[in-house]
């Protein structure tokens, strides 16, 4: 039989695990980003010495385009397209740093 004390004992394990889980996703989020990010400098450097405009309008819709349909949730479209424009935003604003 179990008792009151070993079922929550278990119910803190499952949810320390999950937490567990949840946090080795965000340590791998946290490298992609970066590695985007830095990316995101080269390709500002690369546009730089070819005269081209930092923000494509043409590319990021395309993008958004690709992603939401993609997208096979529970993530809702609208709170992808608050992250990507965040990371998008994010991009831009690096590549402009490394044209100073």
């Amino acid at each position: 039989m179990m008792t009151k004390r070993s079922k929550k004992t278990r119910k803190r394990m499952s949810l320390q695990k999950l937490r567990i889980e949840v946090d080795h996703i965000d340590r791998e989020l946290m490298s992609l980003l970066n590695r985007r990010i830095r990316l995101a400098r080269r390709i500002g450097l690369f546009k730089a010495r070819n005269g081209q405009k930092i923000f494509d309008a043409s590319r990021e819709k395309t993008l958004m385009r690709k992603l939401i349909a993609r997208n096979r949730g529970p993530i809702e479209t609208s709170e992808l397209s608050s992250i990507y424009r965040i990371i998008l935003r994010t991009s831009r604003r690096h590549q402009r740093k490394v044209r100073k």
